[in-house]
């Protein structure tokens, strides 16, 4: 965790920055998210989007932070290609691109969403809103729950729903999802913002209900920091390849699949699911024919407000 002291104004050549890595990531993650965005047309693969984004970040950062999520029309997040994977983008489509890069632990995560259908840019719109919204109210003292009920009033005002279950989040070094939540309903816990702190201000506005569920096969998983008894020779083989090369982030199926074969794989993942070892970031969806936008930036709050790296 950086010094909790305020970088608003340049830093003196001899004084180093303690967000600099923080921006490096941010600068990273937001040149990856512009990679993407005249990719998203129809026609366009899926795995396209993904493979240029993560490879932009390996190229340029320490590793990547999430895998690249590409969801589209009522996919709320979660969803990144499995190998091979043939998923086009067709007319009309709503287009979720989000990312997340790390420098040495310090991360950066953000989002856009893409309306192909000139019908549904009201509602990436709200969305927007809702976020800029948000991030004008990220400043040390400021309540949590009260910036989620701004969220909220802001989709709602727009005639859409904010989506309940999913929420920003703080970030710490090497720690994606840290202890505190940027809701995007309104709340009674009053847990406040504090100086020092890293934030990924993210908002979901849908056509729905504003409720997603769990889809089948999940593509994300990630490790937890315990050490559990294996009894599968490819269990040991997928957790030398998981902890050298992701650690406790987040990791897509598909890297791993690109190193092991396939049936030791999924019996890898069924063992170390079962020991609680490894968890899965389950795709998550609205009802069908339905539609959620998404925008997110990363801040860190500073002593007078915040800087947003993305």
């Amino acid at each position: 965790m950086p010094e909790e002291k305020s970088n608003d104004k340049p830093a003196e050549s001899d004084v180093e920055d303690p967000w600099a890595k923080w921006k490096e990531a941010g600068v990273v993650a937001r040149e990856a998210l512009e990679i993407a965005r005249p990719m998203v047309q129809p026609g366009t693969k899926v795995i396209d989007i993904v493979n240029a984004t993560e490879n932009y970040i390996r190229e340029k950062a320490t590793g990547i932070a999430f895998p690249c999520n590409v969801s589209l029309n009522n996919i709320a997040a979660h969803y990144t290609s499995p190998l091979n994977d043939e998923t086009e983008i067709k007319e009309g489509d709503l287009v979720t691109v989000d990312v997340g890069a790390h420098v040495d632990g310090c991360i950066a995560d953000t989002a856009f969403t893409i309306a192909l259908n000139p019908d549904h840019e009201a509602l990436v719109k709200a969305a927007e809103d809702a976020t800029t919204i948000a991030i004008k109210m990220m400043r040390p003292g400021a309540k949590l729950n009260t910036i989620g009920a701004l969220i909220e009033d802001t989709i709602e005002g727009a005639g859409f729903k904010p989506i309940k279950q999913l929420s920003g989040h703080q970030m710490k070094e090497y720690e994606l999802h840290s202890d505190k939540q940027v809701p995007c309903v309104s709340g009674k816990s009053e847990v406040v913002i504090e100086e020092g702190e890293i934030y990924a201000v993210e908002t979901f506005a849908s056509t729905g209900s504003g409720n997603v569920s769990d889809l089948p096969n999940p593509v994300i998983y990630q490790l937890l920091p315990i050490r559990v008894p294996v009894r599968f020779k490819g269990t040991r083989q997928f957790l030398g390849i998981a902890r050298k090369a992701y650690g406790e982030f987040p990791f897509a199926e598909r890297w791993i699949a690109e190193q092991m074969g396939h049936a030791s794989m999924k019996m890898a993942i069924r063992e170390l699911s079962q020991n609680g070892a490894l968890v899965a970031h389950h795709i998550l969806a609205e009802e069908k024919g339905e539609f959620v936008a998404q925008h997110e930036h990363t801040v860190l709050i500073t002593e007078k407000g915040r800087v947003q790296t993305t």
